[in-house]
């Protein structure tokens, strides 16, 4: 017998009215929400929180179809305050959360296991501390994304209560204070596609269950103290793009990454690991960033490096790689760092890197590299850094170095380096650090950018005069001149301080407080300048000289006493010391 139609209708306005209900409470509680979170923060996240207004139009609230509340959205709104859970858990609909980058206080309520059916909880970097209620996941069995990183909680270990929320694919407690070791039910969570475990205080082996994983595809356990190999089964991880365990106690090689051939970003730096860079790498098409600096690899590194990948960062300093830097990790044009310096790295630097536009750093200093800068290194564009001291680099500083338009520090020392300094340095307008002694460059010194403020160049063959614009550069607190041997000088020593006597020149003979120059000291006349603008020209252009060495000079335990000697001697306030010249008939050591 068919209901009568009254009845179908009476069904349907009951339907409404709960729902109209539902949408009552739930902007009630929003309303409440915004009372609460105003009193404490300074946001405008709430303007359009008004009860005249639809509450699915908030500012980060989302409804369902039926019109109840089923996220929020209020990251990045300068919330403070402590965190009404009480209230944004009697939202029965909520299935997202999103809070992060705020600043709020204070403790996580026991509230949070009333939010039942939440499905993304983002709470990282949300200046929560103290206890986490850990034990209200219990209750959160639909989670699938838990972020809770950059939270500064109480020391705690891994918690159980997380490793039964099988549904996760994305767990990040990266400093977290979390202790202790990553229990092996870890291999639990088979749906995890993120796994950030980073900034913390763990310790032990990494367990070989995690090997299970096989969905992950971002791995994130840096800056903890693991110890221990790479564990047998992180070759399953066949979808990985991200590995990043730098700053460990790990050891062993890399046997078992060599089948990751999805990898984008490999850091492992400053662990204890060993052996060979897999041949394999260089294949590895969706490289970006590889970072294997301080470890003790050894061996030569595959010659086809990059030359399929898009590599950006190429950090490999402090190992013991041999043989020669691979040609081709430019090739692609995207990469940015270069860094190789204090390895055994022999042979020429390639000519491919001279075309690489996007290069912003190159470090190969303290290898034995030969041969001849590539002359368009010396002139790209975008360079910012070039270090390629302690080498047995011969050539000249080609006349490219006009284009160096970003180039701010130049480290070249200790080299075969020959030929005159190019007039086209005045150009590369950026430079500010230049360091070029123990070389054979020749010829006298050339006009150098005016944004120079360290420029140093002993242990050459420069002749000829010091070019005016030495004598107009002011070098300030922090700030070095260094030339080098220059002939016949015989003032002995000047020393520049703040103008607390008015600028008056006072000649005077001294002894210092530098002992095994002692003798010396006493034997030749000094002449101190006083004076704020340090106007060197009239220092400079005096008399010829054979030895100029200037350095600042660290008050404290490395000059005690000064004795001055002869007419009116005086008492110096050595707080106002910014720089110290020696100027000698003898040399000096450097002591870079």
């Amino acid at each position: 017998m068919s209901r009568p139609p009254l009845y179908s209708f009476y069904l349907l306005f009951c339907f409404f009215f709960l729902l109209s209900g539902i949408r009552s409470d739930d902007l009630q509680i929003l309303m409440k929400l915004k009372s609460t979170l105003l009193q404490t923060s300074s946001t405008s996240a709430f303007n359009s929180w008004e009860s005249s207004n639809s509450m699915c139009n908030f500012t980060g609230i989302t409804c369902s179809s039926q019109g109840s509340v089923t996220k929020i959205k209020l990251s990045h709104q300068n919330l403070t305050g402590v965190l009404p859970l009480d209230f944004i858990c009697q939202l029965q609909s909520l299935e997202k959360l999103s809070l992060g980058f705020n600043h709020l206080n204070g403790p996580i309520m026991d509230d949070l296991k009333n939010c039942v059916k939440l499905q993304y909880l983002y709470l990282d970097r949300s200046g929560l501390s103290q206890t986490f209620p850990w034990k209200s996941l219990q209750n959160m069995t639909s989670l699938v994304q838990l972020y809770l990183g950059n939270n500064p909680f109480n020391p705690f270990p891994f918690p159980k209560e997380v490793l039964q929320l099988t549904n996760l694919t994305w767990l990040d407690l990266c400093n977290c204070s979390i202790h202790g070791t990553i229990p092996a039910e870890i291999g639990k969570l088979k749906e995890l596609i993120y796994l950030g475990l980073g900034d913390n205080n763990m310790t032990g082996k990494i367990p070989v269950e995690i090997g299970n994983l096989v969905n992950l595809r971002k791995l994130s356990l840096s800056h903890n103290s693991f110890m221990g190999k790479l564990p047998v089964g992180l070759r399953n991880l066949t979808k990985l793009e991200v590995f990043h365990f730098s700053m460990n106690n790990l050891e062993g090689d890399l046997s078992e990454l060599r089948f990751l051939n999805n990898l984008v970003s490999i850091r492992l730096s400053e662990n204890e690991l060993s052996g060979q860079v897999p041949a394999e790498f260089g294949e590895f098409k969706k490289l970006v960033n590889l970072s294997l600096c301080y470890n003790s690899f050894t061996g030569p590194l595959p010659q086809n490096l990059g030359s399929s990948a898009k590599l950006y960062i190429v950090n490999l300093s402090m190992n013991f790689f041999t043989g020669q830097i691979p040609p081709y990790m430019c090739k692609q044009g995207t990469l940015s760092v270069l860094s190789m310096f204090g390895n055994n790295l022999t042979g020429e630097i390639p000519a491919s890197y001279a075309n690489c536009s996007t290069l912003l750093d190159f470090r190969v200093n303290n290898n034995s590299l030969s041969g001849t800068i590539p002359s368009g290194i010396w002139g790209l564009p975008h360079l910012l850094n070039i270090d390629i001291k302690w080498n047995s680099i011969e050539g000249p500083i080609t006349s490219d170095i006009k284009n160096a338009k970003s180039l701010a520090t130049l480290y070249a020392g200790h080299n075969r380096l020959s030929g005159e300094l190019p007039a086209e340095i005045s150009k590369a307008t950026s430079l500010k650090f230049i360091q070029l002694s123990d070389n054979q460059l020749l010829g006298s010194l050339v006009q150098l950018p005016t944004s120079i403020t360290y420029f140093i160049i002993p242990n050459n063959r420069l002749t000829g005069e010091i070019p005016p614009m030495i004598c107009n550069t002011s070098f300030g607190p922090n700030q070095l001149l260094w030339l080098g041997k220059i002939h016949n000088w015989r003032r002995f020593l000047v020393m520049l301080l703040k103008d607390d006597h008015k600028g008056q020149w006072w000649p005077r003979r001294l002894a210092g407080y530098y002992p095994e120059y002692r003798k010396e000291i006493a034997k030749d006349n000094v002449l101190m300048v006083w004076t704020k603008s340090h106007d060197l020209c009239a220092l400079l252009q005096a008399e010829d000289a054979a030895v100029l060495w200037a350095i600042q000079l660290d008050i404290g335990e490395n000059w005690k006493q000064i004795i001055i000697e002869g007419e009116s001697p005086m008492n110096i306030n050595l707080t106002g010391l910014l720089q110290l010249l020696l100027v000698t008939s003898f040399t000096i050591e450097s002591p870079y």
